[in-house]
């Protein structure tokens, strides 16, 4: 197994359970992938993926398994809304989305040759419709419209909730989304091996070679992460071998250009095109939730500006979240850190005036082993060939990219990892 994010670590704990013989090899020092939990002022905060919706089973079956407890977030009050446009701009968005919706229905090739901001700048004629239309694929595919291929944002959508989530309520995870990963991971035991980036992947006629490199670049550590119980130091100072029957490719398809592997040409195509969508999540926390006494629920969405939503994290103290994505958040790391404090406190200053008690940001497209978050495809690397999902040869594919429902969620890397345990146990 290759990634202990948690459709590695999925994958790997449903092969144990059918009697197969498991090494997992992760580059990081820690488990988890693009869960990471860590602290603003005391109170936890998701540094990456974070919650969980109705529709999504296997996630919660997970939860309950684990014996991680569910909160739901609360939505109360008022979200502070782009109110531009009136009801003209309101129509024009509700009649896009409709017809959005029927396109999810019947997806055609050819719509794969443009990119979504293409086809809204055709086909969306009120400015202000198509700002917001923009803005919620910026905040679910974290990349610029015009990056996106059309027919990419329709398969995802339709593999979603798409414009119809069940209901508005969302769920968070105490103690943080990454303690679904660490309780897998205590799971597995010895098993689990950190600090082991793999290099090259090879096969033959009866195996499947995998070769790491503990010495190779890693990511920067916090000083909390000393703080999680999988956290262990397990560097070599020489390249490490591991020979097996079967191999499970769980890491975000970008990262597999960085390994010496012999691909089909769909696979390289769908390696070579896809993209991680840029996220930055920005933390404040507050010695009290000022805002409510308002009315407010600390949410709000922005369709220019380099933050683009904001919502509080209920909490002792409580936390407000703003989100910058796609080319906002590429530029971020550029830009003074003083500046960027400025820019996101101005975003929160309309429900906490106050300075705040501790700040954190999180750049995840500095991470060099994850280099952004959200997957996306460009226009045309579909009807190229480009595939992602089959077994090749003795090597089989997981993470959230490959997942036929929910791709890109907790869910979809969860749906994903059983799928490859299936494989490969069927293999076997």
């Amino acid at each position: 197994m290759i990634g202990a994010g948690l459709s590695g670590l999925v994958c790997a704990t449903r092969l144990v359970a059918g009697g197969a013989d498991v090494v997992v090899l992760e580059a990081r020092d820690r488990v988890g992938g693009r869960l990471h939990t860590s602290t603003v002022g005391g109170a936890a905060v998701d540094l990456g993926g974070q919650w969980m919706t109705p529709g999504q089973p296997r996630l919660a079956a997970l939860a309950r398994d684990l014996g991680v407890a569910i909160e739901k977030h609360d939505r109360s009050g008022r979200a502070l809304l782009d109110d531009r446009g009136g009801l003209l701009a309101a129509l024009g968005q509700w009649r896009v989305m409709r017809r959005i919706e029927r396109m999810m229905k019947r997806l055609d090739g050819d719509l794969d040759n443009q990119s979504l901001g293409e086809w809204f700048a055709r086909e969306v004629r009120h400015s202000i419709a198509r700002e917001r239309l923009a803005l919620h694929a910026d905040l679910i595919f974290a990349t610029d419209p015009a990056s996106l291929s059309l027919l990419h944002y329709l398969t995802t959508m339709n593999a979603t909730s798409g414009f119809r989530p069940q209901s508005s309520d969302e769920y968070r995870f105490e103690g943080g989304a990454q303690l679904l990963a660490i309780r897998l991971a205590e799971r597995l035991g010895e098993r689990v091996r950190l600090g082991e980036p793999v290099i090259t992947i090879e096969q033959s006629a009866d195996a499947i070679i995998v070769r790491t490199r503990p010495d190779m670049e890693r990511a920067p550590t916090r000083p909390d992460m000393e703080r999680d119980p999988t956290h262990r130091s397990q560097r070599a100072e020489q390249e490490s071998t591991y020979r097996g029957q079967r191999a499970v490719l769980a890491i975000p398809p970008p990262l597999v250009r960085k390994l010496a592997i012999e691909l089909p040409a769909g696979a390289r195509a769908y390696v070579n095109a896809a993209f991680s969508g840029r996220v930055v999540k920005c933390f404040a926390a507050y010695a009290q939730p000022s805002w409510r006494e308002r009315g407010l629920s600390g949410e709000s969405y922005h369709p220019r500006g380099a933050v683009r939503a904001t919502v509080e994290l209920a909490g002792d103290p409580p936390v407000l979240l703003a989100f910058v994505v796609g080319a906002e958040a590429a530029r971020w790391s550029s830009r003074d850190p003083d500046e960027r404090r400025g820019v996101v406190l101005s975003a929160f200053a309309p429900f906490a005036p106050e300075p705040p008690l501790d700040y954190l940001e999180v750049d995840w497209g500095t991470d060099p082993w994850s280099a952004g978050c959200v997957p996306a495809l460009p226009p045309r690397a579909l009807s190229a060939g480009a595939r992602w999902r089959e077994p090749i040869g003795r090597l089989h594919v997981a993470g959230t990219e490959s997942a036929t429902t929910w791709p890109g969620y907790m869910e979809g890397a969860i749906d994903a990892g059983e799928r490859a345990a299936s494989e490969v146990l069927a293999a076997l």
